[in-house]
């Protein structure tokens, strides 16, 4: 009689066991296809964010004003393209403090009809006031030199 009890309890627990990875493997099925729905508003809030913080970073590690004065536009391109992600596009655009535009060739990356068809562009507004005038770009004395920088993002 206390064989057939032990072999009861035995069996409940693979039952349990199996149950238990049946609800795990459907829970992981189900949300690995669930996609959660994109809103515009949260959408250019994100793209707004990113570009800012991206700009920032590069303005506080030097380079953004080294290749803005230097006009060094392959140069920033590159730059934008390693530090965004690979599903958004950018266009930059660089004006002076007489709205020129600077910048002779496109700094992009993306087709310029992405830009057009897109329901969400966002679009950041950047300025640097400045280049160090001195042999370092720690120098205390700089050159005033407004440029407007305009970059417009796409998730592509």
């Amino acid at each position: 009689m206390g064989k057939k009890d032990g072999n009861k309890g035995q069996m409940r627990v693979i039952e349990a066991i199996l149950a238990a990875f049946i609800i795990v493997l459907a829970l992981s099925f189900v949300s690995f296809f669930a996609t959660n729905p994109t809103s515009q508003k949260y959408e250019t809030t994100e793209l707004d964010k990113m570009g800012y913080n991206t700009l920032h970073d590069l303005d506080l590690q030097g380079i953004l004003a080294q290749y803005v004065y230097a006009q060094e536009w392959e140069n920033l391109g590159a730059a934008l393209s390693v530090t965004l992600p690979v599903d958004v596009y950018f266009n930059m655009t660089i004006f002076n403090s007489n709205k020129t535009v600077i910048n002779n060739i496109p700094i992009s990356y993306g087709q310029s009809e992405t830009f057009t068809n897109s329901k969400v562009v966002s679009s950041i507004t950047y300025t640097l006031v400045g280049y160090p005038s001195g042999p370092t770009q720690f120098d205390l004395v700089s050159t005033y030199s407004p440029r407007v920088l305009v970059l417009q993002l796409v998730r592509g």
